[in-house]
């Protein structure tokens, strides 16, 4: 009891002083109803002109002070609010859509106008350093001193001549290069039997799967070499070949034969060699020309040539710019070429 009197007592205190809250009142003849504070009683009082009413709750006794002319102010603001909030509404509508539509120019006016200042700027500076570029080129060239640059290239291309014919290591790109130089320096070792260095170079010059015969006569030394055409020839399995004429096929083996002779060569010239003869094998079918049966397939040779040591020694060549003949020396050992027939097989 004692706290709800203390309530009452200040709620009493802040009506005084701070009026009545009139959200909820009520005009019937020029009278209102309006709410207790406390208990939410609803009760009438009358509208008076310049009056500050002293109101007592008939429920629970609470006391409050009804400011007649405070309550008249907040309707007509409420009045004034009802029709201007429906006029500011309808302004808005009207106004804003301009605003915003000027908002939205003005905006993208000033996007472009910055863009446009930013590639002129880019513009400017990529002109400005184009033109210090080429004022530091034109300098150059002027510096330059076209018959000193000559004379140097010269020098230079002059020096990597001469390595390249000393055979210079540095220049040795490709295996066939690097192993070029691996026989050249073998055939300049001592250390080993001529025939043995012979036999390994001519092992290394020649194609796979090659015979290599190394004698010897009272002249010298004899190099005789026989390899497999389908070894350095795609095209050429067992009895098949990729040639549909004889003549074909002879000009593909004499071109193979000078380039096997080439590779050899130019690795055993300072070997003493009396002679050098290269053979090219194929295997072919063997016929009984009395019987017309099959004897079965053999790898034969089917050409051959030697190069006698007067002939060696009119050569000349260089392994790294490949200047070289032998083709012209020939001496015909072998040519089968007579008695081969080609059969021409449908696929």
């Amino acid at each position: 009891m004692k706290i709800l009197k203390l309530k009452k007592f200040f709620q009493n205190i802040i009506n005084k002083y701070e009026g009545l809250n009139y959200i909820n009142a009520e005009i019937i003849n020029n009278k209102i109803t309006i709410t207790c504070f406390s208990c939410a009683q609803k009760i009438i009082v009358p509208l008076l002109q310049n009056k500050k009413l002293r109101v007592t709750c008939p429920k629970c006794s609470g006391k409050f002070i009804f400011d007649c002319n405070k309550y008249k102010r907040k309707q007509k603001y409420k009045i004034w609010a009802k029709f201007a909030l429906p006029l500011f509404i309808i302004v808005a509508i009207i106004i804003l859509p301009i605003y915003l539509s000027n908002f939205k120019k003005n905006s993208f006016i000033n996007v472009r106008n910055a863009y446009a200042e930013e590639v002129e700027k880019i513009q400017n500076d990529f002109t400005d350093e184009k033109a210090n570029l080429k004022n530091n080129y034109d300098n150059e060239v002027v510096k330059l001193n076209v018959e000193e640059l000559g004379k140097n290239a010269k020098t230079h291309y002059d020096k990597i001549w001469q390595e390249r014919n000393n055979l210079d290591s540095k220049y040795a790109i490709t295996p066939r290069e690097k192993a070029q130089l691996e026989m050249l320096a073998l055939s300049n070792d001592r250390t080993k039997k001529i025939e043995d260095i012979i036999r390994i170079l001519a092992a290394k010059a020649a194609p796979r799967n090659s015979t290599v015969n190394v004698y010897t006569s009272s002249n010298g030394y004899n190099l005789d070499i026989d390899f497999d055409m389908s070894e350095i020839s795609s095209g050429e399995d067992g009895t098949r070949t990729k040639h549909n004429t004889i003549e074909s096929l002879k000009q593909d083996v004499i071109r193979l034969v000078s380039k096997v002779t080439n590779d050899v060569y130019q690795f055993s010239q300072n070997l003493d060699l009396e002679s050098m003869a290269i053979g090219l094998r194929h295997i072919v079918k063997q016929n009984d020309a009395n019987y017309g049966t099959s004897l079965g397939e053999e790898n034969i040779v089917l050409y051959k040539i030697r190069l006698d040591k007067k002939d060696l020694g009119e050569l000349k060549n260089n392994p790294f710019l490949d200047i070289y003949s032998t083709t012209k020396y020939f001496k015909i050992e072998v040519d089968n070429f007579p008695n081969l027939k080609l059969e021409i097989t449908q696929l």
